[in-house]
């Protein structure tokens, strides 16, 4: 039996309970703070430091050999030096001709350090598969790939520099028009190159994961495994193509964990996707190729920079290592701000893997596991959070366990 509780009129009247308020909206514009011990044991922060901080060391390494080689070779005017010892006739001849020598010095210093990588590096930490042979069919398939796709670029670029001495704008919209083609074209002529795709066997995973993309309001074309195996163990998904080629991938290199953890990464995939991030991030490379142009036609209209190069005009064929170089300059400038809206786009899409499937406790497990599967660095220095497309895990995880608004506990 419930008891009465009476109040004299002259007795203070009880304090009122605070009323809460709706929590906060999360903003995928901003970090999430997060303490990387709450979420991580101390052997994966150490593991990830020791695996991560030498291949940065070498990638400063291979960044500053490329450029050095790079300017080696337009000091040294190589380019209309070739030319002119080839005796090309043609304008597209003569560009033929730098395209495959610029191409030829990535073979200076690229293979070496993916040989490293793939053979010794990853193989002593337990990521690599790669075998010699397969490590050379890949380095020949990328240089060839890479030499069809800068010829599709320059030989129109170049026919619009030669045509106006605005060249910036109609040769921005060149550029800018091959790049949104190769986004279509990737997944269905590039990728299969280097990966073999078969359809995806485990029907039922299949069907979730189909219905999860109707879901998302996205139509799928297909669902494949991709063989990742053969190269590495590092697990991923991924969501590819553009209109009629899009396409969920999964590595085959995941296919053994949960069901309902490879939903959990393929809905964040499907966020990407649905708040059209391929197309924004087309906007900004857009964007930053056009402030690129502008700088480079300003710069290359310096003779005292052109006669350095060997050449007396841009509509040079053999000036293309110069435009290579200031472009490169310009776009490299724009990383920083284009890394904190890669950060900021997989926070939405992490948001939106929440809203879809409602599992925080999955998109942990989820992020724990490709942590502990590809050695990921959970304890980044302020540098590389500046400039990594990803947030650090831990401040994924700890946005997932606020999103779920304390309702049970959050998985740490």
């Amino acid at each position: 039996m419930a008891t009465a509780v009476t109040t004299h009129p002259t007795d203070p009247a009880p304090a009122a309970e605070p009323r809460a308020g709706p929590p906060s909206p999360i903003s995928h514009l901003r970090r999430f703070p997060a303490e990387v011990g709450e979420w991580f044991e101390p052997l994966d922060v150490a593991r990830g430091r020791a695996y991560h901080r030498p291949l940065e060391r070498l990638g400063r390494i291979r960044l500053a050999l490329g450029a050095v080689v790079l300017l080696a070779f337009i000091a040294g005017q190589t380019a209309p030096r070739l030319v002119a010892a080839t005796a090309a006739t043609s304008w597209v001849a003569q560009l033929v001709v730098v395209v495959v020598a610029l191409q030829m010095t990535t073979l200076v210093y690229g293979p070496w350090f993916a040989a490293h990588r793939s053979l010794f590096y990853d193989r002593r930490w337990g990521l690599s598969t790669q075998t010699p042979k397969g490590l050379l069919a890949d380095q020949a398939k990328h240089l060839a790939v890479n030499l069809a796709a800068s010829l599709l670029v320059v030989v129109p670029l170049y026919a619009v520099i030669r045509s106006t001495d605005a060249w910036w704008l109609p040769g921005w919209l060149v550029v800018a028009s091959l790049t949104v083609a190769f986004g279509f074209v990737y997944p269905v002529l590039i990728a299969p190159v280097f990966n073999r795709f078969g359809e995806l066997h485990d029907d039922v995973l299949a069907a979730r994961l189909r219905e999860l993309a109707d879901r998302a309001g996205l139509a799928v074309d297909r669902v494949l495994v991709a063989d990742a195996s053969r190269r590495s163990k590092v697990g991923n998904a991924y969501v590819a193509g553009l209109g009629p080629t899009r396409r969920i991938v999964v590595f085959d290199t995941i296919l053994d964990w949960p069901h309902e953890v490879i939903e959990q990464v393929v809905a964040h995939e499907l966020g990407h996707w649905h708040h059209a991030h391929l197309r924004r991030r087309l906007a900004v490379v857009a964007a930053s190729q056009l402030a690129a142009f502008v700088v480079a036609w300003a710069v290359l209209s310096w003779d005292p920079l052109l006669r350095f190069a060997g050449v007396d005009s841009v509509d040079d064929p053999a000036s293309l290592p110069l435009l290579v170089a200031v472009l490169s300059i310009g776009l490299g400038l724009s990383g920083v701000a284009s890394s904190w809206l890669s950060r900021a786009h997989e926070r939405q899409a992490d948001l939106f893997a929440l809203e879809l499937a409602g599992s925080p406790d999955r998109l942990v497990e989820a992020l724990r596991r490709l942590a502990r599967r590809n050695h990921s660095d959970v304890d980044p220095s302020r540098w590389n959070r500046l400039t990594a497309s990803h947030p650090p895990l831990a401040e994924r995880m700890a946005m997932a366990c606020a999103w779920q608004e304390r309702k049970e506990p959050c998985p740490g």
